[in-house]
């Protein structure tokens, strides 16, 4: 048992000494039509059942019960330039890091056949992370790989207080899991080889995002909606390799609270303007907690800030077939370079997208959007390396369809 604290100890230690734990932001569009604008407006409402993903409080503009869903991509490309090396650590620059992924989600809204309550349900991913550096890159003590993450399935309710003023309230059930790989120093394992660490875990729980939704009138509309932190506890296997070491643990990871306000107005029967601002409580995440089931502990330093969001963008009429949508989302840093880490190598975040819908028939559109993120250069400077990355961006599209049923 004693052995066993302090390769524990040990292990805990070698995590803290490269803060080398998964965090993430929020993802911010979700499939719809409002993700062609970078969702712009969306705490606003939207005209389908996609709007409760962005406020519960959407589905009671809503009449009848629609169904939606969506499918997409997901195509990263992080590549690593090197300022500066230590012999000890070498120059490799871990090539194009970035793993593609999928995406996808749904929702539906019914209202109830009521004039006040309607209900929904939605899912789709919340937030995730996933690089693949190699084994020999400058950086593989912070990471050689990382997953994340976050989907949820939350069920709606909205009330219409007033002609003008609705509320909702929506439950998440979520699931996270976490998948990090680094490597540990040769001098501080075995002598000939470095060290492989793996830390894995999954969790469950229940957060809530609340909203409402006051119209001015039939051209303009405000809303606002706050997302609660999840307080997420990875429960899995921390696993050091040649040293033998295999034990249980326990990480905590905050995913911060948001809020998000917007306008959408109707300048006249073509063209509507959308904005968004928003907060988000990254300062919550001062630290990840580690823990293993011989009782060591560690808590990892990440220093996150608060960042800011800010969305602009158009949907315009082009028939009566035909709508266009575009925008331009901005993200602030959470981080700076002295704190960055390679697990998640954001800086302040650009997006730029374009997107369209065709009604098909009277009760079924069709659409799809494409996303381009610009995530900056995210400097690193740790303690035997720097650099920046010369590639830091996502590609992303997807497809959707919405029936009125």
């Amino acid at each position: 048992m004693k052995t066993l604290f302090k390769r524990s100890a040990f292990a805990l230690a070698l995590l803290g000494a490269n803060q080398a734990l998964a965090g993430g932001l929020w993802l911010n569009d979700w499939g719809d039509f409002a993700g062609g604008r970078a969702s712009a407006g969306a705490s606003a409402g939207t005209d389908d059942a996609a709007t409760i993903i962005h406020n519960p409080a959407g589905s009671a503009l809503i009449k009848g019960s629609q169904l939606f869903l969506s499918a997409g991509a997901f195509i990263p490309k992080a590549e690593f330039d090197v300022d500066e090396s230590h012999p000890f650590v070498g120059d490799g620059d871990g090539g194009q890091a970035g793993l593609d992924a999928p995406g996808a989600s749904f929702a539906y809204t019914n209202d109830l056949g009521s004039d006040k309550w309607s209900t929904g349900i939605s899912f789709g991913g919340l937030s995730g992370a996933g690089l693949d550096y190699g084994n020999n890159w400058v950086g593989r003590y912070q990471s050689t790989e990382v997953e994340l993450i976050l989907l949820a399935l939350a069920p709606s309710v909205a009330y219409k207080i007033t002609d003008k003023l609705s509320v909702g309230v929506k439950a998440q059930y979520y699931y996270s899991s976490l998948d990090l790989k680094l490597r540990a120093p040769t001098s501080l394992v075995t002598g000939a080889e470095d060290g492989r660490v793996k830390l894995d875990g999954d969790d469950t729980g229940w957060g809530y995002n609340v909203g409402a939704i006051y119209e001015f009138s039939a051209d303009t509309r405000v809303g606002i909606t706050y997302q609660s932190k999840f307080d997420i506890k990875y429960g899995g296997d921390l696993k050091i390799k040649p040293a033998g070491l295999k034990a249980s643990s326990d990480t905590e990871l905050t995913m911060a609270a948001t809020v998000r306000a917007s306008l959408h107005h109707d300048l006249n029967d073509r063209l509507g303007l959308d904005f968004t601002v928003g907060w988000d409580n990254w300062s919550d995440m001062d630290n990840v907690l580690v823990a293993i089931d011989t009782g060591a502990g560690a808590a990892l330093e990440k220093n996150w800030e608060d960042t800011y969001h800010y969305a602009a963008g158009f949907q315009y009429k082009l028939n009566e077939d035909w709508d266009l949508t575009a925008g331009v989302a901005y993200d602030t840093n959470p981080v700076d370079s002295h704190d960055r880490t390679a697990d998640l190598p954001v800086d302040r975040q650009v997006r730029y997208n374009a997107g369209a819908r065709y009604a098909l028939s009277d009760t079924l559109t069709l659409g799809g959007y494409v996303n381009y993120i610009d995530l900056g250069s995210a400097k690193i400077e740790a303690h035997l390396w720097s650099g920046e990355y010369s590639t830091n961006e996502v590609y992303s599209f997807s497809v959707f369809a919405n029936w009125q049923l």
